[in-house]
């Protein structure tokens, strides 16, 4: 489907989207995307900086953790633009289904289409295997359900603070 060690040019944008596999080096912006995600609902938390903080350290050691635990299998890239870091994309290729295990950009880079882009480009090599993709999303993230509605996905169901979503390839897809 996607091949692991390998760069992948979505051809989107100018310069374009490229995927590439996360590397060592990468642990510092995947840190501060993290902070800049997960963080958002941690500052409405009333506590200490500090605590913040090492909760949000705790919590992107334990995501990373489980991730690689859960999806062995899976393709863990940066999405770059110009050679600058800007997102990060977790695919699973899986067997029956593909996963869209994670997928977020720095905060600059959201609004403008780029997800939906990004995400349409993935679908399309799933398509061509007509494999069915699967999804979680946070229920009170809106803005990633709508994202995710645009390119084709469907509530399956739910299990909070979550809402499971499935993609199926159309019927015209060319092999």
């Amino acid at each position: 489907m996607l091949p692991v060690a390998h760069p992948l040019v979505l051809g989107l944008g100018d310069p374009p989207i490229v995927l590439r596999p996360e590397q060592e080096q990468d642990a510092a912006f995947l840190a501060d995307l993290f902070r800049v995600t997960a963080g958002r609902d941690l500052g409405l938390m009333p506590i200490d900086g500090a605590i913040k903080e090492t909760l949000l350290r705790m919590q992107f050691a334990s995501q990373a953790a489980t991730y690689r635990a859960q999806y062995p299998s899976g393709r863990f890239d940066i999405i770059e633009q110009g050679g600058k870091s800007i997102g990060r994309i977790v695919i699973d290729p899986g067997t029956e289904a593909g996963r869209i295990v994670d997928i977020a950009l720095l905060p600059e880079r959201r609004a403008r289409g780029l997800g939906t882009a990004i995400l349409a480009a993935v679908l399309d090599r799933f398509a061509r295997r007509r494999q069915r993709v699967l999804c979680q999303v946070l229920a009170k993230n809106e803005a990633s359900l709508r994202m995710f509605h645009r390119v084709g996905f469907r509530q399956v169901g739910e299990c909070p603070p979550f809402v499971h979503l499935e993609w199926r390839p159309s019927r015209e897809v060319q092999e």
